[in-house]
């Protein structure tokens, strides 16, 4: 798939990787934090922004990709380059089992799940001495090399760039793909997106692991770029800033991260003499900004230029073959003694019936009779209590709603289940 011709892109290439050829090393240092917040804002942004959902536990990714650099480097030697794939295996592993663990429960409990998460990465940070050096960290981190030779900060500051750069293409991708799609089709409406074969948690575990692996990438950089981590650099408070990168910048926009990582980190910098009511004056913007632009800047901008809805659409129909069944079914549906029960109410009880493809089946009864009920035993919202759901000679009954809809059975609803976006 082609990224269409983005000046934005380009002006934003073209400045930073001039900023990284000229800056002294006061801002050089900025630069590479403010590039490494925008990744880590960007996977933040694909879970937030795409998929609904809020995690304030990304420094733990963040530090495990530090430390993954740090010790690989000190203790066995190796390359930074050579630690990078195995960070990115580490983070993604972690993630894809948090996500699998994390996404069965929704709203606070996944946000306290996440805040465990960087408290258990934290304090086995400082307890694990002999693999992390405990409180003093690990110091003594080499710069990474090429061709042998030290690139120094300021080749850390033009490949963190870069690697900015290529986080915000894959974040343009991901929007138009069959991926990207189904992840807002889960955000908006779960229940349409499991009638139209979509898998949710399989969808959101995917955003959350490649959110992680962003956050360890990123972790990796800034331990070349520090060449010294310690646990009190991935701190709670870490975690909260880059999530304030994504709201204040503007979730589900695609600069967003970068607007709000130019704000976290320069803000700091440029109210230094207030440095101990830091806390308090990034409260104050975040209930601003939710106030006033609760789009985030980037939502705000693109209001004031006519363009309202937070992303662009796809510019062309997007094959959902990865996700949906690609032929219809000519099976009959036979329905075999299905029923339900509700602790002591029986709501279905031994329902019989072929239904053949092409035909209209009516199912008629009274308000209360049990005819959505029934429906939804069939495609699969409800497991039976009892009886059988058969598409020709596939057993369908107590799968799940986008296992049946990619065999061929899905329902619409009688409340309008939409994707806003």
């Amino acid at each position: 798939m082609k990224t269409p011709h983005d000046p934005i892109l380009l002006a934003l290439a073209a400045t930073t990787l001039a900023f990284a050829a000229l800056a002294d090393q006061y801002y050089l240092f900025l630069l590479i934090m403010g590039a490494l917040t925008v990744i880590v804002g960007v996977g933040l942004n694909v879970l937030m922004g795409l998929t609904g959902l809020v995690s304030f536990g990304h420094v733990g990714f963040y530090a495990i990709g530090a430390y993954a650099t740090a010790a690989l480097s000190t203790k066995l030697g190796l390359g930074f380059w050579w630690t990078l794939p195995v960070t990115m295996l580490i983070t993604g592993v972690l993630g894809a089992l948090l996500g699998l663990v994390a996404l069965r429960v929704k709203g606070p409990y996944l946000a306290m799940v996440t805040i465990a998460f960087g408290f258990v990465v934290e304090f086995t940070a400082v307890e694990w001495e002999h693999v992390t050096g405990g409180q003093n960290g690990l110091m003594n981190i080499p710069y990474p090399t090429l061709g042998g030779w030290s690139i120094g900060e300021r080749g850390v500051a033009v490949a963190a760039v870069v690697l900015m750069l290529a986080a915000l293409v894959l974040y343009k991708l991901l929007v138009r793909s069959s991926w990207g799609l189904a992840m807002r089709a889960v955000r908006d409406s779960e229940i349409a997106a499991g009638s139209m074969g979509v898998n949710p948690l399989a969808v959101r575990t995917l955003a959350f692991t490649l959110s992680a692996v962003l956050a360890g990438v990123a972790g990796s950089f800034y331990a070349g770029a520090t060449t010294f981590v310690t646990p009190s650099a991935f701190s709670f408070f870490q975690s909260i800033l880059f999530v304030l990168a994504v709201v204040i910048g503007g979730s589900g926009r695609t600069y967003g991260p970068v607007i709000g990582a130019a704000i976290v980190v320069a803000l700091p910098e440029v109210l230094s003499d207030l440095a101990e009511y830091r806390v308090l004056l990034f409260g104050v913007l975040l209930l601003a900004v939710l106030r006033f632009a609760p789009s985030g800047v980037a939502g705000a901008l693109a209001q004031r230029w006519g363009r309202a809805r937070p992303e662009e659409p796809a510019p062309a129909p997007v094959s959902a073959q990865l996700l949906v069944g690609a032929r219809p079914t000519r099976e009959a549906l036979e329905i075999d003694t299905l029923g339900i029960s509700f602790g002591g109410l029986r709501a279905v009880s031994d329902v019989s019936t072929r239904m053949k493809a092409g035909q209209v089946t009516s199912i008629i009864g009274p308000n209360g009779a049990g005819k959505t009920t029934l429906l939804n035993l069939i495609c699969g919202f409800y497991r039976p209590s009892a009886g059988a759901v058969r598409l020709g000679s596939v057993e369908l009954a107590g799968q799940p709603a986008f296992r049946e809809a990619r065999a061929g059975i899905a329902r619409p609803f009688q409340p309008p289940q939409l994707v806003d976006h």
